[in-house]
């Protein structure tokens, strides 16, 4: 039993308050009395279980020949590559598009439309040259100026794309993005019909694994201008990945098909992928043991599906190179002072929620770059070779909070805690709460959402500290820490005042440098600035889960958390 698990497993880490017998019963008592009264999965039974409209896809594909059913908790936030900066929407878009390049399960680039390219002396302009013959799905032509259409659409204001900040290593990017420029100004242009010329503003070395994200596939214009909204029907959908639309039926199922014009179907081994979305855990495991869906992943492997399978070989794990942290509402005049967020940030124990709450088990994060990044000139990477930066000590975090004017907790208000309403999340939310009022006399109201109020309130400032996280594009560490500049805090941290700005030219120092074991250097200093100031509480290293049938091959989620049908055979 969870709670059982998680009364027993409540110690250690020097935490010495967590260990009484005291907070051990509240704990498990309030816990207990949460899991009784959400004792349906999310209380709501419509998504309790499979939709019938989902469940039948999964039955039906099931007896599909070569057709994958997999499993997915939600439906993703968008289909339209240019406007996505989603993991849940990437795991769709990269079956169904292809970019440039593409990032496999090990980390390394593949070619995927680029057959060759060229890069100048100075490191600032990369020439591509297309595969011959590339097709939209629909069989038309693909031209390097659909890539000059796309992320310009990408950059134009008036599209107000959330991954716009990714281009803005290209000249005039972030000046025609922001106002202060022209489309004319982006150097980006098609030489022809095969030939790609971008510019960028300064060299940088992972420009090629920035092709492979998403905000920089093709989107075909005509489609994209069309009389209706191309992404809502099968009918209107052009892609140019492995795999092309069949169906799209809200909040129930995806049916993709093999894509006859992809540059590389004949090694797609699949006929098809049938997407369907499961909300509860407990429905998504219970099709899994009866055959209804060969594969599940991400939030649909839960503690049920760990324990029935953890041992076997069909629960696979995948380090990302990501962290899940909360973000502190820095414009809240009390959580303004570093020592307030440090002191909270040290009076919590990270083994305790690893160990007992996050069902994967994930790596405590006592710092924010996670491994897996290079850092260059060092045989180790980046997270070992710099070490921990946050130490958790509750004598040291009493006596910060006593420092910043609110000895014990007082005279700090109730924090408002906003997590979304996943089992997980509100499990997570409610150790540390009870962390935060032993410890530090801290009181808090866990406030729970939707995935898509959730946003909305998270970008509306609505709270103290919020569930966030982030998972990396690319293999340096300008992935993780360039989250904290200020052009993207405005609507996370809120994080202002001269040391972000600090933070921000350090950041910004690296971009423009070319000289690798600086970089290093510089971010090592800017993490640990980021660390002292704490805008945001990291809390542990990304990883994900993948339960698959042993008849299913191939099936694979890369460093991303991407999961990559196209290698995949059943």
């Amino acid at each position: 039993n969870f709670h059982y698990y998680l009364c027993r497993q409540l110690k250690g880490g020097g935490m010495e308050i967590i260990m009484k017998k005291k907070i051990s019963l509240l704990l498990c008592a309030g816990l207990v009395a949460a899991a009784l009264a959400g004792c349906g999965g999310s209380g709501n039974s419509e998504t309790s279980a499979p939709s019938e409209s989902a469940q039948g896809q999964a039955e039906e594909s099931s007896a599909d020949g070569n057709v994958l059913v997999y499993a997915m908790d939600q439906e993703p936030e968008t289909l339209d590559p240019t406007m996505n900066n989603y993991s849940r929407s990437s795991n769709v878009l990269q079956n169904l598009f292809a970019g440039l390049f593409r990032m496999e399960a090990d980390g390394s680039l593949s070619n995927a439309l680029c057959a060759d390219y060229t890069v100048s002396e100075d490191g600032l302009t990369y020439t591509f040259t297309l595969k011959d013959g590339m097709k939209w799905s629909d069989g038309s032509d693909l031209t390097a100026q659909d890539f000059v259409y796309s992320w310009l659409r990408v950059l134009n204001p008036e599209t107000a794309s959330p991954a716009s900040w990714e281009l803005y290593y290209i000249q005039g990017a972030e000046e025609y993005n922001t106002g202060g420029g022209s489309a004319e100004d982006v150097a980006v242009k098609a030489v022809d019909d095969k030939t790609l010329e971008v510019t960028l503003k300064s060299p940088t070395a992972y420009f090629l694994y920035l092709l492979a994200g998403t905000n920089f596939f093709p989107v075909k214009q005509d489609v994209v201008e069309g009389d209706e909204v191309w992404t809502k029907s099968a009918d209107t959908y052009v892609c140019n990945g492995p795999f092309m639309m069949s169906e799209i039926n809200p909040q129930s199922s995806y049916v993709l098909v093999k894509n006859p014009n992809y540059y590389d179907a004949d090694a797609v081994e699949l006929d098809g992928v049938n997407v369907v979305f499961i909300e509860s855990p407990e429905a998504a495991l219970s099709a899994y043991n009866s055959g209804e869906i060969d594969a599940m992943a991400d939030g649909l492997v839960a503690t049920q599906a760990i324990e029935q399978y953890g041992d076997s070989d069909e629960l696979k794990s995948y380090d990302l190179i990501g962290t899940r942290y909360y973000d502190f509402n820095c414009s809240k005049e009390y959580l303004s002072d570093p020592r307030v967020r440090r002191a909270l940030s040290m009076a919590i124990s990270r083994q305790t929620i690893c160990d007992s709450v996050v069902p994967s088990k994930p790596k405590p994060a006592y710092a924010y770059v996670p491994y897996g990044i290079p850092y260059e000139g060092s045989d180790t990477d980046f997270r070992t070779t710099v070490g921990d930066l946050i130490t958790e000590d509750v004598e040291q975090a009493k006596q910060l909070l006593a420092d910043a004017g609110y000895p014990n907790g007082e005279g700090l208000p109730v924090l408002t805690l906003m997590v979304t309403n996943s089992q997980e999340n509100k499990d997570t939310a409610q150790v540390i709460q009870a962390m935060w009022k032993e410890n530090l006399g801290v009181q808090t109201e866990i406030v729970t959402y939707e995935d898509k109020v959730y946003w909305d309130e998270h970008a509306a400032g609505n709270f103290d500290v919020a569930y966030d996280g982030w998972t990396g594009d690319y293999l340096d560490p300008d992935t993780n820490l360039n989250c904290f500049t200020q052009a993207r805090v405005f609507d996370e941290n809120r994080w202002s005042g001269d040391k972000a700005l600090e933070y921000d030219s350090m950041i910004e120092e690296c971009r423009n440098l070319t000289d690798n074991s600086q970089r290093m250097e510089i971010f090592t200093e800017a993490e640990k600035l980021l660390m002292e100031e704490m805008p945001i509480m990291p809390l542990y290293f990304r990883n994900t889960q993948l339960l698959v049938k042993p008849t299913v091959s191939g099936l694979e989620k890369n460093v991303l958390g991407h999961t990559m049908f196209v290698h995949a055979s059943k």
